[in-house]
């Protein structure tokens, strides 16, 4: 689905639908970590760089979701937070993504964690190797931009050829 900057706590808060759900968080050279589609199910990634996808069970088999709607980034009791959406497979009438909702809060580089969620505790991914911070600029981006195709200074965007835009 994309990839993200920056350490980060992922909450599952919402999950519809007959199929089983799950969000699979990759960070180089570490195995792939599951967090199960159940509300509530909190993970933290603590690497630099990971990527996030969706997917859902079907006849014994995980396939990704077919449509991911990434949020904006918004600002929430001092926490950068984004809500994320997605859709196992499209259905005649229905126009929500809603399989499986993911709000995804920023982890402060200075080590200050978003407020506490009253939810299970959180699993955690670290990077095997964390290369040491080069500078104290703004904070990292995901690669999805603004809603309208419009860009954010310093927000990289993924083209369909999956190369780097922005």
């Amino acid at each position: 689905m994309a990839w993200y900057q920056g350490p980060s706590r992922i909450t599952v808060t919402a999950v519809e639908g007959r199929f089983p759900q799950r969000a699979v968080v990759t960070v180089r050279g570490a195995a792939p970590v599951e967090i199960h589609g159940e509300v509530g199910a909190v993970h933290l990634v603590e690497a630099e760089s990971w990527q996030l996808d969706l997917e859902h069970r079907h006849q014994g088999e995980w396939c990704p979701n077919i449509r991911a709607v990434q949020g904006r980034w918004q600002e929430i009791r001092g926490v950068l937070t984004q809500a994320v959406h997605s859709r196992n497979r499209d259905q005649a009438g229905d126009r929500q993504d809603r399989n499986l909702a993911l709000r995804i809060e920023r982890v402060m580089p200075d080590g200050d964690d978003p407020p506490a969620v009253t939810a299970p505790a959180a699993r955690r991914t670290t990077a095997a190797y964390r290369a040491p911070a080069v500078s104290t600029g703004p904070a990292p981006r995901t690669s999805a931009g603004p809603a309208g195709g419009a860009s954010a200074p310093g927000a990289r965007t993924t083209t369909s050829g999956g190369s780097w835009s922005g």
